[in-house]
């Protein structure tokens, strides 16, 4: 049984460090780290299709934060018969297609330097941010190093994702996380997610955003219980 790690838009495989989950895959996303931009453009049901042709055979356990997170919900989704459960962190069951084509727009215009500051500012919490704490450094490097266009159709992607009226279909064990300073889905985004969910448990961290990165330790116990839970040990 593999744990796939699926990163933030704009992070890769490596950003899962920190973390100790066991059986952990972390994989870069279609267009982000290790994997280029492919002609035609990102959309989260092509990126999940990526995800499960590259990944280890066998019955998967899926964890995503963001935009990870919506990747796995289309994995669930897609293959069903390959998964076994899913960790949706920090990802509401539908975006704002308005916002995130002006973040997309943002980008083609200005850069990847343009977005760096809000980006990390919308990710991480403020005592982080003016402490140093060195998951803010790893990010932005990670930014810095970025294809623009990619991070754009990244956010087009996100701009697409709505799995409301796919609910009551997903049955398998799902553990919701949210971050209790969490400034792109607050945690009441996720308790409305769980209302439609029929297999489903919410647990609320003290944290922003990328929690994995923030809160590594907490992020971990949180993926550890919830396999706990799913093989029957509570």
């Amino acid at each position: 049984m593999s744990v796939l790690l699926l990163h933030a838009i704009g992070l890769d495989a490596a950003s899962w460090d920190e973390t100790s989950i066991p059986n952990a895959v972390p994989m870069d996303l279609p267009g982000f780290g290790s994997q280029a931009l492919e002609p035609g453009g990102l959309d989260l049901a092509s990126m999940a299709d990526d995800v499960v042709a590259r990944a280890p055979s066998g019955m998967l356990d899926v964890v995503g934060c963001s935009m990870g997170a919506m990747v796995g919900l289309q994995i669930a989704l897609r293959y069903r018969q390959r998964v076994r459960s899913l960790v949706v962190a920090c990802a509401p069951p539908a975006a704002d297609p308005a916002v995130m084509q002006e973040r997309a727009a943002a980008v083609r215009a200005g850069g990847m330097a343009s977005q760096i500051p809000i980006t990390l500012e919308r990710w991480f919490t403020d005592a982080a941010l003016a402490d140093g704490h060195p998951a803010v450094a790893r990010a932005r490097q990670r930014l810095e190093a970025d294809d623009s266009e990619a991070f754009a159709q990244g956010w087009l992607a996100i701009a697409g994702h709505d799995v409301r009226s796919q609910l009551p279909s997903l049955d398998l064990p799902v553990t919701l996380i949210a971050g209790s300073e969490d400034k792109a889905a607050a945690p009441a985004a996720l308790e409305a997610f769980q209302e439609g969910l029929p297999n489903s448990r919410l647990v609320v961290l003290d944290g922003p955003h990328i929690l994995y990165m923030e809160c590594p330790e907490e992020f971990s116990a949180a993926v550890k219980d919830h396999l706990r839970w799913v093989e029957g040990g509570w």
